[in-house]
């Protein structure tokens, strides 16, 4: 009995590695500078036009400062980024911006513009790190169907 315990656990851990193992062998992401010396329209020009991957490498660079020229990135990504894994990178960094004048008014007036339940829990973890919702409110939208 134990030898086939023994026996499945090797096969398993065969079965992860070769599903898990050399998954992304030739996956490479370039972080691409961009110029923020541009104008705002023409950064979101250039940003725009880079692969997901980039544009996702870019927001967690850029993101990860509290600089408040990146704050254009950020907001792009939310509110108009077509690739959802960048959209969560962005709502994950939105906090580390909450000093700027836009971001309350931009995260609070977010559900006019587009479907946000389609971006939870990262919406309501935002809300929530900027202080726009109470934790209570937050444990509440978690809980809720």
């Amino acid at each position: 009995m134990c030898r086939y315990a023994n026996c499945f656990i090797v096969l398993n851990v065969s079965w992860l590695k070769r599903f898990f193992g050399n998954k992304n062998k030739n996956f490479s992401v370039e972080i691409t500078d961009l110029d923020f010396d541009l104008n705002e329209e023409e950064l979101i020009e250039k940003f725009s036009k880079l692969s997901n991957a980039n544009r996702l490498s870019a927001v967690v660079k850029y993101g990860d400062t509290d600089d408040f020229k990146y704050y254009v990135l950020i907001k792009y990504s939310i509110q108009q980024d077509a690739d959802i894994n960048v959209k969560f990178a962005a709502l994950k960094r939105i906090h580390i911006f909450k000093d700027h004048p836009e971001m309350a008014t931009m995260l609070t007036e977010l559900k006019k513009h587009i479907n946000t339940k389609a971006l939870e829990p990262y919406y309501s973890m935002a809300l929530s790190k900027c202080g726009i919702i109470s934790i209570e409110e937050f444990k509440d939208r978690m809980n809720r169907p």
